[in-house]
């Protein structure tokens, strides 16, 4: 008897300790910590073997295919993968998962530097006026493939349609009517910052850019080179060129 009541004792404890461990909450962090790794660790296969399978990265990661299959569907979403049908001779096609352009950005890169060690060698063996030419020259193709683009497309429509394009290559940018009817366009991000500082040039061409463009005067307030949060520009409308120029404050919105 008094084995017997030992034994159910030590398994009621066991229970117990087993209840309480399962009872435990796993915080939200350390699940999200684990699910971002579980997606770079797919995002590294992708970048590493190429094209590969749902049931590849299973077995390389030893996880189940369903939820490999859930990581995917994230990184598709967030437009990291992308996937293409695989067709075979028997059975029914297999879903190739490759990495997509946006997926290069979490990468380690070194444009930047590059860009501004072949600027450095053209200065330096070619001139300042050689080095004018090839910024100019990259600005003149911009501006033909923008006008191209804004062809047929009112003065408002051409700001609104240089902000998407703007976004697009990284510059995070937003347009606001102003109060006089001309409009702000302001870049939170310069993709090419570190450029800009060595060259400042650059930023000389995308101004000549956005005035040639979009058909318009057009006036910078502040450089991301020069140490501001933004840079900031006002965009005067064609038949309007006689606006005054506005101080930096004065950038308000009609809706404000």
């Amino acid at each position: 008897m008094a084995a017997a009541r030992a034994h159910s004792f030590a398994n009621q404890k066991v229970d117990k300790i087993r209840r309480s461990f399962y009872d435990q909450r796993v915080p939200a962090a350390a699940v999200e910590h684990i699910l971002k790794e579980s997606r770079s660790a797919i995002i590294g296969l992708l970048k590493t073997r190429g094209g590969l399978s749902a049931e590849q990265l299973a077995l390389s990661l030893a996880v189940s295919k369903v939820s490999v299959r859930r990581h995917l569907a994230v990184l598709e979403s967030d437009g990291l993968v992308a996937y293409e049908a695989e067709h075979r001779e028997r059975g029914r096609p297999r879903y190739i998962y490759r990495l997509t352009e946006k997926a290069a950005c979490l990468f380690p890169r070194s444009d930047d530097a590059f860009a501004k060690e072949v600027l450095a060698q053209v200065r330096e063996a070619y001139g300042e006026e050689a080095l004018g030419r090839v910024l100019g020259g990259r600005a003149d193709e911009l501006i033909a493939q923008l006008r191209g683009a804004f062809a047929g497309l009112t003065f408002d429509e051409r700001v609104r349609q240089l902000a998407k394009v703007l976004c697009e290559k990284g510059f995070l940018a937003e347009t606001r009517l102003l109060r006089d009817g001309s409009y702000r366009l302001r870049q939170r991000n310069c993709p090419v910052e570190s450029i800009a500082v060595s060259y400042p040039q650059v930023c000389q061409e995308e101004l000549r850019v956005y005035r040639e463009a979009v058909g318009c005067e057009v006036e910078r307030y502040c450089r991301i080179a020069d140490g501001s949060p933004a840079c900031d520009y006002r965009l005067l409308p064609p038949d309007r060129r006689a606006l005054r120029v506005l101080p930096n404050f004065a950038l308000k919105e009609r809706d404000e």
